[in-house]
């Protein structure tokens, strides 16, 4: 026992450091490039290893000690087409770089801009290209300092991960001011989405809309069904021929106008004025 002893804390004294030592003169064999997404259209592995930007004979002839793993990593990220990157030196000296592509969430579509891009849900933008067209919803509008498109990111983000409201959304336009509107693959309205705020709430609210008092309106009967008040869905009819009573009023110009009951979601048979 007592030289098994010895020779344990002579290798962890001696042996284990040179050994580390000897590693890290050790020189970097090649490299291992990993597409978490192989099919993406943004970028292959080949195009990884330009922007990696290192010369075959120049990385075999770098030591994995000197090898700046951070700077790369760092230096990946920049790149539009690139999600997130992980790069990492293994025991035999390969330099293993696994890499996410960009995974947009929307197209946008900038008055202020001549040309459209993709964003993703970290607001990382790529400009669109016909090599990049994916089916994702489009965002048209309208986009300053005060009211980004980075500001639709939640909304976005919902949508990307709920199936049915994946489906129901074809584009979402932000007007002058910050105000949303959602286009539905549903034709024959749009959606008063508002703002950001209580995106979970105000699609519960939509979709029981959708299930108890479309059906027995009419899918057409509404232009606009709005969601943007808390508590409340608010739609606009179609048909929107002043109401006959005796004297106009505040009430009669807002006549286009039903409220419905949250609670029953049943449309009110009296107009009614809005905050």
């Amino acid at each position: 026992m007592c030289v098994l002893t010895v020779v344990v804390v002579a290798w962890l004294a001696f042996g284990i450091p040179v050994a580390w030592s000897r590693a890290q003169k050790a020189r970097v064999k090649g490299i291992d490039i990993v597409l978490t997404d192989p099919s993406s259209r943004f970028l292959n592995a080949g195009d990884v290893a330009d922007r990696i930007g290192i010369a075959p004979d120049t990385l075999t002839s770098m030591t994995m000690a000197d090898f700046d793993l951070y700077g790369l990593e760092h230096r990946l990220r920049d790149c539009a087409e690139i999600q997130s990157v992980n790069a990492n030196m293994l025991a035999d000296g390969t330099l293993r770089v696994v890499v996410t592509p960009m995974v947009p969430v929307a197209r946008v579509f900038d008055s202020n801009r001549s040309r459209s891009y993709y964003v993703n849900v970290d607001g990382k933008v790529i400009p669109a290209e016909i090599r990049y067209h994916i089916d994702v919803p489009v965002i048209t509008g309208t986009f300053d300092s005060i009211h980004p498109a980075s500001r639709l990111l939640p909304l976005l983000d919902y949508i990307s991960g709920h199936p049915v409201a994946r489906a129901l959304v074809s584009s979402v336009n932000q007007e002058p001011g910050g105000n949303i509107i959602i286009v539905p693959s549903i034709v024959g309205h749009v959606i008063n989405f508002g703002d950001t705020s209580l995106v979970d709430n105000k699609f519960r609210r939509l979709f029981s809309f959708y299930r108890t008092v479309s059906p027995t309106r009419g899918w057409e009967y509404y232009d606009t069904i709005a969601v943007r008040w808390r508590d409340r869905v608010v739609a606009t009819r179609r048909d929107r021929r002043a109401v006959n009573i005796p004297l106009p009023t505040v009430e009669e110009q807002l006549g286009s106008l039903d409220e419905v009951d949250i609670a029953t979601m049943t449309p009110s048979d009296t107009t009614t004025s809005l905050p």
